[in-house]
């Protein structure tokens, strides 16, 4: 529970590479957790999404008519799955919105680093917008760190430059020798800081 409270007070008090400051009142924010099983983490999302496994996921896109919908979510999950690390799936079953949580090497990330970091998740998202034959631009970044938690976060728009525009957040978290990035692809370029600041890592 220390590490779910230190997450909530860095998400308050996040800085951002332009050095402004974000704020967000998280009380009685509608939800529910989920527990990443294999890395004792629970994690929070709004109401009406759902878990599910790599082969569940996979059979769901299968079920999806021939779309370019379908195109690019086939492409988007080949991309997430071939990558190191346990993945987590979850998709708000009303939208297209899809969460994924990737596990990696512990990181014990400084502000200094941020624009490392900022390189790195900005080549992450060009080689995925490549992939999906778009472009990738950066909204806006910044860094939150404590002795005990370090959280980057990233925004972009992958867009087609015509009718398609799709958002991916993402947030890398370090904390209790654990570091994982949860990533965020939807339609709509929303705000989850108060969702990610509920994480408790054990």
């Amino acid at each position: 529970m220390r590490l779910q409270i230190a997450i909530l007070f860095l998400l308050a008090s996040f800085i951002s590479c332009n050095e402004t400051t974000e704020t967000k009142k998280s009380d009685n924010v509608p939800g529910e957790y989920f527990a990443l099983k294999e890395d004792n983490i629970n994690l929070f999302l709004p109401a009406y999404f759902r878990e599910f496994s790599e082969d569940e996921y996979d059979a769901l896109i299968e079920k999806m008519p021939d779309s370019e919908e379908k195109r690019i979510e086939r492409k988007r999950f080949n991309f997430l799955k071939y990558s190191k690390g346990n993945m987590y799936y979850f998709k708000d079953v009303a939208s297209s919105t899809l969460i994924g949580v990737k596990m990696g090497e512990y990181i014990n990330f400084t502000k200094e680093e941020s624009s490392y970091l900022l390189g790195v998740m900005s080549n992450s998202c060009s080689g995925y917008a490549e992939v999906l034959n778009m472009n990738c631009e950066k909204l806006n970044a910044g860094y939150s760190g404590s002795s005990t938690t370090k959280v980057f976060k990233a925004a972009y728009k992958i867009s087609d430059g015509e009718a398609y525009n799709h958002y991916n957040t993402m947030y890398l978290i370090s904390s209790n020798y654990k570091t994982f990035s949860v990533s965020i692809f939807s339609n709509t370029n929303k705000n989850y800081n108060s969702f990610i600041e509920k994480i408790v890592v054990k």
